[in-house]
C-alpha cells in the first residue's frame, strides 16, 4: 500500500510539472497558482490539486463562459484544455464554487485517478490569494489583501450559527430516539464544526488559520456515547451563551428546557428502536 501511495503522489507531481510547462507556454493562460492544501503547505499523498488559471483576453470570453451552473459536463473548449493532461474519466462542474466571473470544474483523470479542481477566471478579474503557491505569472497578477471579517456581518453570522446549532441539536435527538446512529454521528460532526466556527469568530481568528482538514470530532460508536457527546456540546454552548449575547448584542434563544425534555425521551425509546 505504501508503494502504491508513493507512486500515486509521484504521478501527481509529474502531472503538475506537465501542467506548468504546458500552460506557461499557452498564450491563453496568463498565470496559474495552487490553493487548497498546496497553498496551505500541508498537502499529503492523496491531496488533489486546486489550480486557478487566469485566462488572458480575448480568450476569457470562451474559456470562462458558463453554460450551466451545475452540470456533469463542461464546454468543449474547457474540456479540450483539461484533456491536454490526460483522458478525462469524470467531470463535475459546479459554478457555485467558482469565483465571480469564473468557472469551477472537478476533473478525475482516467488511469491515474488523479483529481484536479480547475478554476478558470478572466485575467481582468483575477487576484491571487496570499495563501497560494504560484506556478507562473506573466502579467504580475495582484495579490489579494487578507480579508478581515466585517464586524456587523460577523455578529449576524454568529447569531445565525447559534440558532442553527440548537435547531440541529433538536433534530439530532429525534434520530437518537429512532436509533439511526449513522445520521447522529454525521450531525455530531456538524455540531462540532458549528461550535468551532463560533469560537473562531469570537476570537477573531482568520478562517484559513483555523482550518482543519477532515473531521474535528471523535467517532462515537454507541448510542450512549453519542448522547454523552451531544450533552457535552450542549453544555459547551450553554456556557458560551452570555459571551455570545454580549458579542452579538442580541437576545439569543438557548432552549435548554426543550432540549432536556427531548433528551429525556431517549430513556424511553428502546421500544421504538
Amino acid at each position: 500500500m505504501k508503494n502504491k501511495l508513493e507512486a500515486y503522489a509521484q504521478s501527481r507531481e509529474v502531472l503538475l510539472t506537465s501542467i506548468i510547462t504546458e500552460l506557461s507556454a499557452d498564450e491563453r493562460c496568463a498565470a496559474a497558482w495552487l490553493t487548497g492544501s498546496y497553498g496551505r503547505k500541508n498537502a499529503d499523498q492523496v491531496s488533489d490539486m486546486d489550480i486557478t488559471v487566469a485566462i488572458a483576453e480575448p480568450y476569457s470570453d470562451i474559456l470562462c463562459t458558463r453554460r450551466e451552473q451545475v452540470s456533469h459536463q463542461t464546454t468543449p473548449e474547457r474540456h479540450a484544455l483539461f484533456s491536454k493532461f490526460g483522458e478525462v474519466a469524470l467531470i463535475h462542474e459546479n459554478n457555485n464554487n467558482a469565483p465571480e466571473h469564473g468557472t469551477f470544474t472537478f476533473v478525475l483523470y482516467a488511469g491515474s485517478a488523479l483529481m484536479i479542481d480547475w478554476v478558470l477566471i478572466p485575467q481582468t478579474h483575477a487576484e491571487r490569494p496570499s495563501q497560494s503557491l504560484l506556478l507562473f505569472d506573466k502579467p504580475n497578477i495582484p495579490v489579494a489583501p487578507d480579508e478581515s471579517e466585517d464586524p456587523e456581518k460577523n455578529k449576524k453570522a454568529v447569531a445565525e450559527i447559534h440558532a442553527f446549532f440548537w435547531m440541529m441539536t433538536a433534530v439530532t435527538i429525534k434520530y437518537i430516539i429512532r436509533g439511526d446512529l449513522v445520521f447522529v454521528q454525521s450531525w455530531l460532526e456538524v455540531l462540532h464544526k458549528l461550535t468551532r466556527e463560533i469560537e473562531r469568530r469570537l476570537k477573531g481568528i482568520p478562517w484559513l488559520e483555523a482550518y482543519v482538514r477532515g473531521s474535528v470530532s471523535q467517532f462515537q460508536p454507541t448510542r450512549e456515547q453519542q448522547i454523552e457527546a451531544l450533552r457535552d456540546l450542549v453544555l459547551k454552548m450553554q456556557k458560551l451563551h452570555p459571551t455570545l449575547q454580549k458579542f452579538t448584542g442580541s437576545e439569543l434563544s438557548a432552549p435548554m428546557a426543550e432540549v432536556e425534555f427531548l433528551l429525556s425521551l431517549t430513556d424511553e425509546s428502546d421500544a421504538s428502536d
